[in-house]
Parts: structure tokens; C-alpha cells; sequence
């Protein structure tokens, strides 16, 4: 039997971006209280071809009720089967081998960006100010190229939008294994908020999460990994 593990935060997404899935196998567990679910997949990061497609596990019908009144998004709780065994409570916690399980989904979706920086699940709050500044010396940039790679960032919003290609990375159950967080795209959401958008494209990758019964410590730890980091 497969290990299916929910996201720690519900998402809300356009629902035309989720009314297209294929329905889930009918094999798959469907035990949530959530009304909706997108189970995603498992692609490969630089092609989406490759690997299992995301599906509907639930909420179809509300999808279609939301289409119908013209919601612009709906709550959504999102799924994935786990790549990492039950009780490995070390895979979840190290980066180099939560990477190598990791798996993305094979659609994009749609959120306010407004709406993913007031669930604070981002590892580091990007401004202009602070723009491109990295505690790895090896990255490190001068102000002046600093400013002016943001601002290029900016305009380029401001011209042509945000770049669908270029989603934001969301990794579910990253965080000690147990809470969702912003992977990838810091500053791109740093220059969404800037140019006023009120509507971005997301991914959701995932490996897997912590054993359950760690949960309660884990969330705990999080949090105040969350706070550090910013």
C-alpha cells in the first residue's frame, strides 16, 4: 500500500488550474476531510513528460461549483505518495538526501502571492533591500550589481508579467519533515509583491515526512527554524 502524506498548509489555487486533472486510481486512499485534494506526481524537475502526471483525489464537483460562480481560487490541500520509507527519520532532516527522493508535480498552479507570504512559509523574506545578499562568500555580489539585477527582475515583471516557465518552488513537508516551504523563488515573489501582481505560478515537489509520531516535536522545531531563517 502506498504511503500518501497531505501538505502541511491548504492552498488557494485557481480551480481551472486543478478541474483539468485525471481522476486518481480508485485504489488510492482518499481519507482526508478536505474537500478538495490534488494528489501530485512524480516528474522530473526539467521535464515534466517524464514521470507520473498530478491527479484529482477529491473535489471534483466542487471545482466545478467554484468555475461556475467565478471564484478566482478555491482551498486546496495538496498530496503525494512518499519516496521515503515510514520510519526514516533521517532522509526528511538532510538535504542531499531529501533531494535525492524528490520529486515535482507535473502541472503549475496559480496563487496570489500576497496569500503565500501571509502563510509565512517562506525560508527568507527577499526585499529590495536585502535583494542577492548571500551569507556564502562565494556568492557574494556587490551592492550596485545587486540593485541592478533586482530591478531588471522588477521591470521585467512590470513589462511582460510574471514568467510562467519559472514557477515558484514549493516543497512540502520540507521543513524537519513535517511543514511546507517556499524551495525556490524568493526573490521572484519579492519582485511579484513589488510589481502588484495578484496572481503567480506555482510547483509543488515533495519526498517525503517525518515518521508521525515526531510530528508533534518536529512542528515545534520548525516554527523556530522558520523564525531564524528570517
Amino acid at each position: 500500500m502506498c504511503n500518501i502524506c497531505y501538505s502541511s498548509e491548504i492552498y488557494n489555487l485557481d480551480p481551472r488550474d486543478a478541474v483539468v486533472l485525471k481522476d486518481s486510481p480508485k485504489d488510492i486512499s482518499r481519507n482526508t476531510k478536505d474537500e478538495i485534494v490534488i494528489l501530485i506526481g512524480n516528474t522530473d524537475l526539467w521535464d515534466r513528460n517524464k514521470g507520473t502526471s498530478d491527479t484529482l483525489l477529491k473535489g471534483r464537483e466542487a471545482l466545478e461549483q467554484a468555475i461556475a460562480e467565478n471564484k478566482d481560487f478555491v482551498p486546496v490541500r495538496i498530496a503525494f505518495i512518499s519516496r521515503i520509507k515510514k520510519y526514516d527519520f533521517i532522509s526528511p532532516l538532510i538535504r542531499v538526501l531529501r533531494y535525492k527522493y524528490k520529486g515535482y508535480s507535473s502541472n503549475y498552479y496559480h496563487m496570489n502571492p500576497h496569500e503565500i507570504r501571509n502563510m509565512n512559509i517562506e525560508r527568507n523574506i527577499r526585499t529590495r533591500e536585502n535583494a542577492y545578499k548571500f551569507s556564502n562568500p562565494r556568492y557574494k555580489m556587490k551592492d550596485d550589481v545587486r540593485n541592478n539585477t533586482f530591478e531588471a527582475l522588477v521591470d521585467s515583471m512590470k513589462q511582460n508579467g510574471f514568467d510562467e516557465r519559472y514557477p515558484i518552488d514549493i516543497m512540502l513537508r520540507r521543513n524537519f519533515g513535517v511543514q511546507d516551504t517556499l524551495n525556490q523563488g524568493h526573490h521572484r515573489m519579492a519582485a511579484a509583491l513589488e510589481c502588484g501582481l495578484d496572481k503567480i505560478s506555482v510547483r509543488f515537489c515533495a519526498a517525503g515526512q517525518a515518521p508521525k509520531f515526531l510530528h508533534p516535536l518536529f512542528r515545534i522545531l520548525a516554527r523556530l527554524n522558520l523564525v531564524i531563517k528570517k
